[in-house]
């Protein structure tokens, strides 16, 4: 009796834990490829997972739209990282951006040429409640690419 009301709480239990739909994929912490490299964010894992943006990131969570998997490597990289300053910096955009633009310098991963890659597909992004318009962004990163 006591073995089935421990196994009926387990299941009730475990029905309550949300799962990823099908369009969704969890990836652990340290096991997300980004174009071949390993994106690590320390103990976050990554949701793949259709949204109405590029990318968010939630506590102990980042969560990529799929099309990321098909941007340019220094793109899938910013974007991640991007949201991986979140995970560290909190709700800042301006400080994600030029976070996410001094590691891609030091890792190598971004260059002036791919810098100038993604201003292109940032430049006429609006602004709204917590991002700057694109073009304000793309002249903020450019200075911290230059620091």
């Amino acid at each position: 009796m006591f073995k089935n009301l421990l196994a009926g709480a387990a299941a009730a239990f475990l029905a309550i834990i949300p799962q990823p739909s099908a369009a969704q994929t969890v990836v652990l912490p340290g096991a997300l490829l980004l174009a071949g490299y390993r994106a690590t964010c320390g103990p976050v894992d990554t949701m793949i997972q259709p949204i109405n943006d590029i990318a968010a990131a939630y506590k102990g969570r980042i969560i990529l739209h799929p099309r990321v998997l098909d941007l340019p490597r220094a793109q899938q990289l910013f974007w991640y990282t991007h949201e991986c300053a979140h995970q560290i910096f909190g709700p800042g955009e301006a400080a994600a951006d030029c976070w996410a633009v001094q590691q891609g310098k030091i890792q190598g991963w971004l260059t002036r040429d791919e810098l100038a890659k993604l201003a292109v597909t940032m430049r006429y992004y609006p602004g709204d409640a917590t991002h700057t318009d694109g073009a304000a962004r793309i002249v903020a990163m450019d200075a911290c690419f230059a620091r």
